[in-house]
Protein backbone atom coordinates (compact mmCIF):
# COMPACT_ATOMS: atom_id res chain seq x y z
CA UNK A 1 0.00 0.00 0.00
CA UNK A 2 1.21 3.55 -0.69
CA UNK A 3 2.80 5.25 2.28
CA UNK A 4 1.47 8.83 2.19
CA UNK A 5 3.95 9.84 4.89
CA UNK A 6 6.68 9.78 2.23
CA UNK A 7 4.84 12.12 -0.14
CA UNK A 8 3.22 15.15 1.44
CA UNK A 9 1.26 17.88 -0.29
CA UNK A 10 1.06 21.33 1.29
CA UNK A 11 -1.21 24.01 -0.16
CA UNK A 12 0.03 27.57 -0.19
CA UNK A 13 -2.68 29.60 -1.86
CA UNK A 14 -3.06 28.39 -5.43
CA UNK A 15 0.31 26.60 -5.30
CA UNK A 16 0.62 22.98 -4.21
CA UNK A 17 3.99 21.85 -2.86
CA UNK A 18 4.70 18.14 -3.18
CA UNK A 19 7.36 17.16 -0.66
CA UNK A 20 9.40 13.99 -1.19
CA UNK A 21 9.97 12.75 2.36
CA UNK A 22 12.09 9.63 2.61
CA UNK A 23 15.24 10.76 4.45
CA UNK A 24 18.13 10.91 4.22
CA UNK A 25 18.33 10.48 0.44
CA UNK A 26 14.64 10.81 -0.48
CA UNK A 27 14.71 7.56 -2.43
CA UNK A 28 11.62 6.60 -4.42
CA UNK A 29 10.13 3.39 -3.08
CA UNK A 30 7.63 1.37 -5.10
CA UNK A 31 4.81 2.55 -2.86
CA UNK A 32 5.86 6.18 -3.34
CA UNK A 33 5.63 5.86 -7.14
CA UNK A 34 2.12 4.44 -6.76
CA UNK A 35 1.24 7.26 -4.38
CA UNK A 36 2.71 9.85 -6.76
CA UNK A 37 0.34 8.68 -9.49
CA UNK A 38 -2.61 9.25 -7.16
CA UNK A 39 -1.31 12.66 -6.05
CA UNK A 40 -0.85 13.83 -9.65
CA UNK A 41 -4.41 12.77 -10.46
CA UNK A 42 -5.64 14.68 -7.41
CA UNK A 43 -3.74 17.81 -8.46
CA UNK A 44 -5.33 17.68 -11.90
CA UNK A 45 -8.83 17.53 -10.41
CA UNK A 46 -8.28 20.17 -7.71
CA UNK A 47 -9.49 23.45 -9.20
CA UNK A 48 -7.94 25.43 -6.34
CA UNK A 49 -4.45 24.41 -7.51
CA UNK A 50 -2.98 26.45 -10.38
CA UNK A 51 0.70 25.40 -10.17
CA UNK A 52 2.85 22.91 -8.30
CA UNK A 53 6.36 22.70 -6.86
CA UNK A 54 8.21 19.43 -6.27
CA UNK A 55 10.96 19.47 -3.65
CA UNK A 56 12.96 17.15 -1.44
CA UNK A 57 12.21 17.44 2.24
CA UNK A 58 15.10 18.78 4.25
CA UNK A 59 16.50 20.51 1.13
CA UNK A 60 19.59 18.26 1.33
CA UNK A 61 18.62 15.97 -1.55
CA UNK A 62 15.92 16.31 -4.15
CA UNK A 63 15.65 12.58 -4.87
CA UNK A 64 18.54 10.12 -5.11
CA UNK A 65 16.64 7.67 -7.30
CA UNK A 66 14.86 4.39 -6.89
CA UNK A 67 15.27 2.23 -3.80
CA UNK A 68 17.50 -0.34 -5.51
CA UNK A 69 17.53 -2.65 -2.49
CA UNK A 70 13.78 -2.96 -2.96
CA UNK A 71 14.14 -3.41 -6.73
CA UNK A 72 16.73 -6.16 -6.28
CA UNK A 73 14.08 -8.32 -4.64
CA UNK A 74 11.64 -8.08 -7.56
CA UNK A 75 11.08 -10.82 -10.09
CA UNK A 76 11.77 -9.88 -13.69
CA UNK A 77 8.03 -9.68 -14.41
CA UNK A 78 7.39 -7.52 -11.35
CA UNK A 79 10.27 -5.21 -12.31
CA UNK A 80 8.82 -4.85 -15.80
CA UNK A 81 5.42 -3.97 -14.33
CA UNK A 82 6.96 -1.40 -11.99
CA UNK A 83 8.86 0.23 -14.86
CA UNK A 84 5.58 0.60 -16.76
CA UNK A 85 3.93 2.07 -13.67
CA UNK A 86 6.79 4.51 -13.22
CA UNK A 87 6.74 5.64 -16.84
CA UNK A 88 2.96 6.13 -16.70
CA UNK A 89 3.28 8.16 -13.50
CA UNK A 90 5.99 10.46 -14.83
CA UNK A 91 4.03 10.81 -18.09
CA UNK A 92 0.99 11.93 -16.10
CA UNK A 93 3.14 14.46 -14.25
CA UNK A 94 4.53 15.79 -17.53
CA UNK A 95 0.99 16.09 -18.95
CA UNK A 96 -0.52 17.72 -15.86
CA UNK A 97 -2.31 20.80 -17.21
CA UNK A 98 -0.88 22.95 -14.42
CA UNK A 99 2.75 24.18 -14.52
CA UNK A 100 5.18 22.16 -12.41
CA UNK A 101 8.53 23.35 -11.06
CA UNK A 102 11.22 21.14 -9.55
CA UNK A 103 13.19 22.81 -6.75
CA UNK A 104 16.45 20.88 -6.70
CA UNK A 105 19.13 20.74 -4.04
CA UNK A 106 21.70 18.00 -3.58
CA UNK A 107 21.28 14.77 -5.51
CA UNK A 108 18.91 14.37 -8.42
CA UNK A 109 20.05 10.90 -9.30
CA UNK A 110 18.62 8.19 -11.56
CA UNK A 111 14.84 8.24 -11.33
CA UNK A 112 15.18 11.39 -9.22
CA UNK A 113 16.74 13.17 -12.18
CA UNK A 114 14.02 11.68 -14.38
CA UNK A 115 11.38 13.04 -12.00
CA UNK A 116 12.89 16.51 -12.36
CA UNK A 117 12.95 16.15 -16.16
CA UNK A 118 9.21 15.38 -16.11
CA UNK A 119 8.55 18.81 -14.58
CA UNK A 120 8.07 21.87 -16.77
CA UNK A 121 10.75 24.03 -15.12
CA UNK A 122 13.78 23.10 -13.03
CA UNK A 123 15.43 25.46 -10.54
CA UNK A 124 18.59 24.20 -8.88
CA UNK A 125 20.76 25.60 -6.15
CA UNK A 126 24.53 25.44 -6.37
CA UNK A 127 24.66 22.13 -4.49
CA UNK A 128 22.62 20.26 -7.07
CA UNK A 129 24.16 17.32 -8.89
CA UNK A 130 22.42 15.43 -11.68
CA UNK A 131 23.41 11.90 -12.62
CA UNK A 132 22.13 8.78 -14.34
CA UNK A 133 24.29 5.98 -12.90
CA UNK A 134 22.18 3.04 -14.11
CA UNK A 135 24.77 2.02 -16.71
CA UNK A 136 27.14 0.88 -13.95
CA UNK A 137 24.53 -1.67 -12.89
CA UNK A 138 24.27 -2.99 -16.44
CA UNK A 139 20.96 -1.17 -16.67
CA UNK A 140 19.64 2.05 -18.17
CA UNK A 141 17.19 4.85 -17.32
CA UNK A 142 13.70 3.42 -17.18
CA UNK A 143 11.47 6.40 -16.37
CA UNK A 144 11.84 8.54 -19.48
CA UNK A 145 15.35 10.02 -19.44
CA UNK A 146 16.34 8.79 -22.90
CA UNK A 147 13.43 10.73 -24.41
CA UNK A 148 13.32 13.82 -22.19
CA UNK A 149 17.05 14.42 -21.74
CA UNK A 150 17.80 14.09 -25.46
CA UNK A 151 15.02 16.57 -26.21
CA UNK A 152 16.66 19.10 -23.91
CA UNK A 153 20.39 18.64 -24.58
CA UNK A 154 20.43 16.80 -27.91
CA UNK A 155 21.16 13.17 -28.72
CA UNK A 156 24.95 13.37 -28.56
CA UNK A 157 25.13 15.07 -25.16
CA UNK A 158 22.41 12.80 -23.77
CA UNK A 159 24.35 9.76 -24.88
CA UNK A 160 27.51 11.07 -23.22
CA UNK A 161 25.72 11.73 -19.92
CA UNK A 162 23.80 8.44 -19.87
CA UNK A 163 26.57 6.13 -21.06
CA UNK A 164 29.32 7.68 -18.92
CA UNK A 165 27.12 7.87 -15.84
CA UNK A 166 29.01 11.03 -14.94
CA UNK A 167 27.76 13.65 -12.53
CA UNK A 168 26.58 16.96 -13.97
CA UNK A 169 27.03 19.82 -11.53
CA UNK A 170 24.51 22.62 -11.24
CA UNK A 171 26.41 25.19 -13.29
CA UNK A 172 26.96 22.73 -16.14
CA UNK A 173 23.30 21.70 -15.94
CA UNK A 174 22.35 25.35 -16.39
CA UNK A 175 24.69 25.68 -19.38
CA UNK A 176 23.20 22.56 -20.97
CA UNK A 177 19.63 23.69 -20.37
CA UNK A 178 18.83 20.88 -17.94
CA UNK A 179 17.89 23.54 -15.41
CA UNK A 180 16.25 26.88 -16.16
CA UNK A 181 17.64 28.88 -13.24
CA UNK A 182 20.45 28.60 -10.72
CA UNK A 183 19.73 29.74 -7.18
CA UNK A 184 22.05 30.62 -4.33
CA UNK A 185 22.64 27.86 -1.74
CA UNK A 186 19.35 26.97 -0.09
CA UNK A 187 17.42 29.29 -2.40
CA UNK A 188 15.96 26.93 -4.99
CA UNK A 189 12.70 26.30 -3.14
CA UNK A 190 11.87 29.95 -2.53
CA UNK A 191 12.66 30.81 -6.14
CA UNK A 192 10.54 27.92 -7.38
CA UNK A 193 7.64 28.92 -5.15
CA UNK A 194 7.83 32.53 -6.36
CA UNK A 195 7.72 31.43 -9.99
CA UNK A 196 4.86 29.01 -9.28
CA UNK A 197 2.95 31.84 -7.60
CA UNK A 198 3.46 33.99 -10.70
CA UNK A 199 2.21 31.15 -12.92
CA UNK A 200 -0.78 30.59 -10.64
CA UNK A 201 -1.83 34.24 -10.98
CA UNK A 202 -2.38 33.91 -14.73
CA UNK A 203 -5.74 32.98 -16.32
CA UNK A 204 -6.21 29.25 -15.87
CA UNK A 205 -7.71 28.66 -19.31
CA UNK A 206 -4.78 30.30 -21.09
CA UNK A 207 -2.13 28.54 -18.99
CA UNK A 208 -3.81 25.18 -19.58
CA UNK A 209 -4.01 25.78 -23.34
CA UNK A 210 -0.37 26.91 -23.57
CA UNK A 211 0.87 23.90 -21.64
CA UNK A 212 -1.22 21.48 -23.67
CA UNK A 213 -0.05 23.00 -26.95
CA UNK A 214 3.59 22.71 -25.87
CA UNK A 215 3.36 19.24 -24.36
CA UNK A 216 1.15 17.67 -27.01
CA UNK A 217 3.06 19.48 -29.73
CA UNK A 218 6.23 17.61 -28.79
CA UNK A 219 4.42 14.45 -29.79
CA UNK A 220 3.43 15.68 -33.27
CA UNK A 221 5.25 16.41 -36.54
CA UNK A 222 6.44 20.01 -36.81
CA UNK A 223 3.78 21.22 -39.26
CA UNK A 224 0.96 19.79 -37.14
CA UNK A 225 2.08 21.88 -34.17
CA UNK A 226 0.76 25.01 -35.87
CA UNK A 227 -2.67 23.44 -36.27
CA UNK A 228 -2.63 22.37 -32.63
CA UNK A 229 -1.70 25.90 -31.55
CA UNK A 230 -4.50 27.46 -33.59
CA UNK A 231 -7.04 24.98 -32.22
CA UNK A 232 -6.22 25.89 -28.64
CA UNK A 233 -6.07 29.62 -29.43
CA UNK A 234 -9.48 29.55 -31.12
CA UNK A 235 -11.01 27.84 -28.10
CA UNK A 236 -9.64 30.58 -25.85
CA UNK A 237 -11.47 33.24 -27.86
CA UNK A 238 -14.72 31.98 -26.34
CA UNK A 239 -13.65 31.86 -22.70
CA UNK A 240 -15.01 34.33 -20.17
CA UNK A 241 -11.46 35.17 -19.06
CA UNK A 242 -10.46 36.27 -22.57
CA UNK A 243 -13.70 38.15 -23.18
CA UNK A 244 -13.34 40.03 -19.89
CA UNK A 245 -9.72 40.93 -20.64
CA UNK A 246 -10.64 42.27 -24.08
CA UNK A 247 -13.49 44.28 -22.59
CA UNK A 248 -11.08 45.88 -20.12
CA UNK A 249 -8.79 46.80 -23.00
CA UNK A 250 -11.64 48.42 -24.87
CA UNK A 251 -12.59 50.44 -21.81
CA UNK A 252 -9.03 51.79 -21.54
CA UNK A 253 -9.04 53.16 -25.06
CA UNK A 254 -9.53 56.95 -25.32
Amino acid sequence: MPDPAHLRIAHEGAVAVLWIENPPRNLLSLSMVADLAARVADLEKDDSVRAAVLAGAGHANFCAGLDMAEWSRLSLKAAQDEMSRGQDTFWALEHLTKPTIAAIAGAARGAGAELALACDVRIADESAIFSHPEVDLGWMPSHGATARLSKIVGRSRALEILVSGKEVKALDALRLGIVNHLASPGGAFDQAKALATAFASKPRSAVKAIKRALTEGDEKPYRNRFLLESQHAIQLLWTDEHKSAMERLREKRP
